[in-house]
């Protein structure tokens, strides 16, 4: 799991290449756009997504059923027990991942951002995240 709270935050994991260029050029635009949408009038250095909910990426590996450390508790089902705003799938260069936004008070939300290869072995949690993307697209159609 890796979470991005700050720009140094995403300068740090393409120095690392811990994620392939293009989610990481998606995340990046994501942060810029949370940016303009808090209305952060800072440095690009000093704004934070502390206060508003951060980006967290999920990885090979990680329970989805049990988030706890990011809020989402096993007891409940982590993010399969979680009910969404909305879930987009998104798709680029021939690879998807899925966006997940769970809104925890008016002022505090997360979003919670899926590769394929994290769920690849899953496919519980594969086709919940379908069917919650799917679902979302219907009522916006």
């Amino acid at each position: 799991m890796r979470t991005i709270k700050t720009l140094a935050d995403l300068r740090c994991l393409r120095q690392a290449k811990a994620l392939p260029d293009g989610f990481l050029t998606y995340l990046e635009e994501e942060f810029n756009q949370l940016k303009e949408a808090f209305d952060f009038d800072g440095s690009d250095e000093a704004f934070t997504l502390d206060l508003y909910g951060y980006m967290v990426v999920l990885e090979k590996g990680d329970n989805l059923r049990d988030l706890s450390v990011v809020g989402l508790r096993r007891e409940e089902g982590g993010l399969l027990g979680s009910l969404p705003e909305f879930v987009e799938k998104v798709e680029r260069n021939g690879e998807y991942w899925y966006k997940v936004v769970v809104i925890y008070t008016n002022e505090y939300g997360m979003a919670f951002y899926v590769p394929a290869e994290a769920i690849a072995d899953d496919e519980q949690v594969a086709s919940w995240l379908e069917e919650q993307a799917e679902s979302d697209a219907d009522n916006q159609a």
